[in-house]
This record gives C-alpha cells, sequence and structure tokens, in this order.
C-alpha cells in the first residue's frame, strides 16, 4: 500500500491501494479491487465502488457512496448512502455521521451491513 503525505486536487480516482495522511481537494472514487485508508480529509464526497474497501479514519466533508463494497467508518462524514445489497458499511460507534441526508442505522439497512465496534 502506497502512504500519500500531502495535497492532492480532485475530483480523484484511486486506481491503486493507498494510504492518504493529506487531504483531497473535492471528491474521490475508490475503483473496484482497490484499498484505501483515509486519515486525513476529502473536502468532497467519496465514492467506493462494488468490490473496493475503505477505511475512513479522518473526515470526508461530502457523503460517502457504497455502491458495493466495504466501508469501514471511524471518522467524520456528512451522510452515508449505499446502493447496493453487495455493499458492506460499518459504522464505529465512536463515528459521527452529520445528518446530511437520511442515514439508517446499519441494523435497519437492508444490505446487510451489521453495525458493530472494531
Amino acid at each position: 500500500m502506497k502512504a500519500v503525505h500531502g495535497n492532492i486536487d480532485g475530483p480523484l480516482a484511486l486506481d491503486e491501494d493507498i494510504a492518504l495522511y493529506g487531504r483531497i481537494s473535492g471528491g474521490a472514487t475508490v475503483r473496484s479491487g482497490k484499498r484505501f485508508i483515509l486519515h486525513g480529509t476529502i473536502a468532497g464526497d467519496l465514492r467506493v465502488e462494488k468490490d473496493a474497501h475503505a477505511v475512513v479514519r479522518g473526515t470526508v466533508a461530502g457523503r460517502i457512496y457504497n455502491d458495493g463494497g466495504r466501508v469501514e467508518l471511524f471518522g467524520m462524514a456528512d451522510a452515508i448512502a449505499s446502493s447496493s445489497r453487495d455493499g458492506v458499511t460499518i459504522i464505529d460507534p465512536a463515528a459521527h455521521v452529520l445528518g446530511g441526508g437520511k442515514h439508517r442505522s446499519a441494523e435497519a439497512r437492508q444490505s446487510g451491513a451489521k453495525r458493530s465496534p472494531l
């Protein structure tokens, strides 16, 4: 996994496994089969494609869209939306979803995701 320290102009398509310790000034998409760990900030939305994996320990100023991947939220996001029953979204009890949109608890989500402390 490649570690990136610094600021990146977005929107950005992540085509390799990356751990970001900086900022993306726009949105980002984690491509299918790739892994992304955010320790910094995304100024826009984060989209996670089918079979991609995103671990958010930092902040997503916009929404996280799970299109069939795996999302683990430990940090903060404005909202989370799932468009696929194949997606798994795990929200740590200490994470913050600010409520910029409709968000159902993981137990109620039809995608089969489970809420569990990690």
